[in-house]
């Protein structure tokens, strides 16, 4: 599978985005007096699989965008989000279990996408596609 340039911008916007929300709460901990190594590596966990987790779902949007069958497409769509959740499970219960990790930092790191997309949004870096005047009907205010 060809890797489409959109899929590679947007999970770099991503990874640039967890890592400054990374050097946050990284900073947070060392105020609050609780860093340590195993904030770190909580951090490292949850913040290098969130990524990877975006980067899962552009492909799957890719290949779903792809497939002339909408059904098939559909079901893609739907295996992809119940396998990359069981992962995020997965990673959750790794990192409470391992004993050098910080569950915490790793919980944490995992909502970095979701912030990293608000910044943008409130930052104006993406904007709602514009309606064609063409556009029959509608939401817009009369």
């Amino acid at each position: 599978m060809n890797i489409q340039q959109a899929t590679k911008k947007e999970t770099l916007h991503i990874a640039v985005g967890v890592l400054c929300f990374s050097v946050i709460l990284n900073l947070v901990f060392v105020l609050l007096k609780q860093w340590g190594l195993p904030v770190l590596w909580g951090n490292l966990l949850g913040g290098g699989f969130a990524v990877l987790n975006f980067f899962a779902l552009g492909l799957t949007v890719q290949k779903m965008a792809s497939d002339l069958n909408e059904k098939r497409g559909k079901l893609t769509m739907q295996l992809s989000y119940t396998l990359r959740m069981l992962f995020t499970l997965f990673i959750i219960v790794l990192a409470i279990k391992l004993p050098n990790v910080s569950w915490l930092a790793a919980v944490i790191s995992l909502l970095f996408p979701r912030l990293t997309i608000l910044a943008m949004q409130l930052l104006g870096m993406y904007q709602p596609p514009k309606k064609e005047e063409n556009e029959k009907g509608g939401d817009d205010p009369v």
